[in-house]
């Protein structure tokens, strides 16, 4: 059995007791056909985004279910003929993931040798033999050599 989350909406005309029974046929639905619904929220009435079947009001409903396919099939069957239901939308829902004992940490990874390091300008200098590297190339954010671009006065300068 897939959990499943499953949303509809119902004609803003119905009371409270047409809300319910509307429930009440859904989850019979589920259970009927070996699922169980594990939880029921009842969201209220909304206004919509757009017009659904001349209306722009909806009574929200969200399910949680616990069902086997055909279980699902035939509740998407029902809610396609139930004359109170505006629109729906089933989506599976990922299952939780378990954890069992203590959490394993990442083994420390050994920090690798960069072959070029900065100076105190910013400026890529290579590590062998501590000459300035290419100039105007400083180092990003992970290490990458990120170059800028140099105006004529600055090449007279340097």
């Amino acid at each position: 059995m897939h959990s499943y989350e499953v949303i509809f909406i119902l004609d803003p005309a119905l009371g409270d007791d047409g809300v319910d029974a509307a429930i009440a046929a859904a989850t019979g639905v589920v259970t009927k056909e070996g699922g169980e619904v594990a939880e029921v929220q009842k969201w209220g009435k909304k206004r919509l985004a757009y017009e659904v079947k001349k209306r722009r009001e909806g009574h929200y409903v969200f399910l949680r279910l616990q069902a086997p396919v055909k279980a699902v099939a035939e509740l998407q069957r029902h809610l396609n003929i139930a004359e109170p239901v505006l629109k729906f939308l089933t989506v599976l829902a990922p299952a939780p993931q378990r954890k069992f004992g203590k959490a394993k940490t990442p083994a420390t990874i050994p920090q690798e040798t960069r072959t070029n390091d900065v100076d105190a300008d910013g400026l890529a200098v290579d590590a062998q033999d501590d000459t300035p590297g290419t100039r105007g190339t400083s180092l990003g954010p992970h290490g990458a050599a990120s170059g800028t671009r140099r105006t004529g006065a600055e090449e007279q300068e340097a």
